[in-house]
């Protein structure tokens, strides 16, 4: 029955008739007397994993919150901007390989909007300049910055994860960041080797 359940939970989210919120909510009502079927154990389960859960809404809300500052304010946008004003002139014709390179630090500063939606055309029309091509310069920001999602401050599923897990973000950069960044270089080497990324 809790097979069930959770296909149908899954279904009903992949199907999006109801938003998300509710169909977890009806899943918690049927889920509940139908493992416990006594109202005690059902009020020992949620006092049990309450707290868990109140605090990642929390943090998830005020991850959110942060982050919307951050953008309605135009300071992400203008991070983005001034990352790209820094660089040297003589990387030019190489600055999809050099963001690329770097993708995974930028993630720990931007997030994924602010990378795609702010530096991104940034980047290309000073990489324009220099005759690298647009996929090019997508491509390479894309696989350089494709997996640190899973280290970005500014993932509410990551926070929700180490929640979870009874881990701290801090750790969870320190311990995977080199990982995370060495994956990122193998990839953009592949996609160089493959000609996805033109040299």
């Amino acid at each position: 029955m809790n097979l069930i359940l959770t296909i149908a939970v899954i279904a009903v989210l992949v199907w999006g008739i109801i938003p998300a919120g509710f169909a977890f909510m009806i899943g918690l009502c049927i889920a509940l007397p139908l493992n416990y079927p006594k109202i005690s154990d059902q009020t020992e389960s949620i006092r049990t994993h309450a707290p868990n859960a109140l605090t990642m809404g929390s943090i998830i809300l005020a991850a959110g919150s942060f982050l919307g500052i951050l953008t309605g304010t135009g300071m992400l946008d203008a991070i983005a901007a001034d990352i790209v004003k820094v660089l040297p002139g003589f990387i030019g014709p190489y600055l999809h390989l050099v963001l690329g390179i770097v993708g995974i630090p930028l993630e720990l500063l931007l997030s994924t909007d602010a990378y795609y939606f702010a530096l991104l055309p940034v980047a290309d029309s000073i990489g324009s300049g220099f005759g690298i091509d647009s996929l090019s310069m997508a491509y390479s920001m894309i696989v350089g910055n494709i997996v640190g999602t899973f280290i970005s401050p500014f993932s509410p599923a990551l926070w929700l994860a180490l929640g979870l897990a009874g881990a701290e973000m801090g750790k969870h950069i320190r311990y995977s960041i080199f990982w995370l960044w060495g994956i990122s270089l193998v990839l953009m080497v592949i996609s160089v080797l493959l000609g996805v990324i033109h040299v």
